[in-house]
C-alpha cells in the first residue's frame, strides 16, 4: 500500500472510532465529526466513515435539516469536486481548512484524468482570482506528497505538468460495475498476453532442443571420421614398415645388400643377385685360408697392361 494512503487511513481512525461510540447518537455529534474530520490537514480518504451506521443515520427523514446536508458533504469529500460542492444546493458552509482541503481534493482528481493543466482552466474550475493562488495550492499538493508536478508559467499558455498522483480519492458505488468490467476486460487480455508468451517459450524450446540434436549428430559423424581416417593411417604405415631386409655378414660387420622383400628391389632378378654374390671380392668368414676373409685390390693404371700387380688384403 502507498505510503501516503496509509498515513491517510491511519489519520481517518480516530474519527471512525468516535462515530462508532456509543456517544454518537445525536445528529448533531455526528456532524461535528465529519467537519472536524474534513478539516484534518491528514485525512484524504472518507470511505471508511462514510459506511458507519450512525453517519449514513443523517441521510433518515428525523434528522433535523440543518444537519441532512453532512451526509451529502462527506461524500462530496469523497470522491467530489469542488465545483460539485458549488452546484449543490443546502450544504454547509466550509470553513478555511476544508476550502482548502477540498481544492487539494479536486486537483487530485483533475490531475488523475490529464498529464497536464493549463493555468487558465485550473483557475476557473477551483474558483481562484489569481494564478498566484493556483500556484499556492499546486505547491502545496506537492509538499504534501499529493502530486508530483512541475509549475511552467512561461509556456503558451501556462500549464502544470504533472508526473504522479497519489491514490487518495474514495470510489464511488456507482463507479463499481464499471470498474469490475474494465478489471475484467484487463484480467482477459493478460491471459491471452501470458498464453502468447507461453506458446512462444516452447517454440524457443523446441528450436533450442532441435538444434542441440542436429549438434549432437553433427559431432557423432566427425568423431567417426576421424576414429576412421585414423585406423586407415595405421594401416597405410603397417604396410610400408617392413623395408628391405638384408643379407650376409660381411667380414667388416655389416651387412652385405642381398634379396629385397616382395617390395620389388633385387630379389626379383635372381642372376644379378648371384652376379653380386660372385663378384663382390669378399669372402664369408670361415672358407678360403685361415686369415679369413681378404679383398684382391688393383694397384692402378698397371693393372690395365696385362701384368696387372695384386695386393692381397
Amino acid at each position: 500500500m502507498d505510503q501516503t494512503h496509509a498515513r491517510a487511513l491511519e489519520a481517518l481512525q480516530p474519527f471512525v472510532h468516535l462515530a462508532n461510540s456509543n456517544s454518537a447518537t445525536s445528529p448533531r455529534y455526528v456532524a461535528n465529526i465529519i467537519t472536524n474530520a474534513t478539516s484534518n490537514p491528514h485525512t484524504y480518504v472518507f470511505a471508511e466513515l462514510l459506511e458507519t451506521e450512525t453517519v449514513q443515520a443523517l441521510a433518515s427523514p428525523d434528522t433535523p435539516a440543518e444537519y441532512q446536508g453532512y451526509l451529502k458533504l462527506l461524500q462530496i469529500f469523497a470522491w467530489g469536486t469542488w465545483q460539485e460542492y458549488q452546484a449543490t444546493p443546502n450544504l454547509p458552509k466550509l470553513s478555511s481548512e476544508q476550502t482548502l482541503k477540498l481544492r487539494l481534493l479536486s486537483l487530485l482528481s483533475l490531475a488523475a484524468t490529464a498529464e497536464s493543466l493549463t493555468y487558465p482552466a485550473l483557475t476557473n474550475v477551483l474558483s481562484f482570482s489569481s494564478t498566484a493562488e493556483l500556484e499556492s495550492l499546486v505547491t502545496t499538493a506537492v509538499y504534501e506528497n499529493l502530486i508530483s508536478a512541475r509549475l511552467s508559467p512561461a509556456t503558451t499558455p501556462p500549464n502544470v505538468n504533472v508526473t504522479a498522483v497519489a491514490p487518495l480519492r474514495d470510489v464511488q458505488p456507482q463507479s463499481l460495475p464499471n470498474m469490475i468490467s474494465l478489471l475484467t476486460e484487463w484480467e482477459t487480455r493478460c491471459g491471452e498476453v501470458v498464453s502468447d508468451l507461453e506458446a512462444e517459450i516452447e517454440r524457443v524450446k523446441s528450436n533450442a532442443s532441435a538444434r542441440h540434436a542436429k549438434e549432437q549428430a553433427y559431432q557423432k559423424r566427425l568423431e567417426e571420421a576421424i576414429e576412421q581416417r585414423k585406423a586407415t593411417g595405421n594401416s597405410s604405415n603397417n604396410t610400408f614398415s617392413g623395408g628391405p631386409s638384408w643379407g650376409k655378414q660381411s667380414s667388416f660387420g655389416r651387412q652385405a645388400p642381398g634379396r629385397w622383400g616382395s617390395g620389388g628391389g633385387l630379389g626379383g632378378n635372381k642372376r644379378e643377385a648371384d652376379d653380386i654374390d660372385r663378384d663382390d671380392g669378399f669372402w664369408e668368414s670361415g672358407e678360403g685360408d685361415d686369415s679369413g676373409s681378404r679383398m684382391d685390390l688393383d694397384e692402378g693404371p698397371a693393372s690395365r697392361g696385362g701384368n696387372a700387380v695384386r695386393t692381397s688384403v
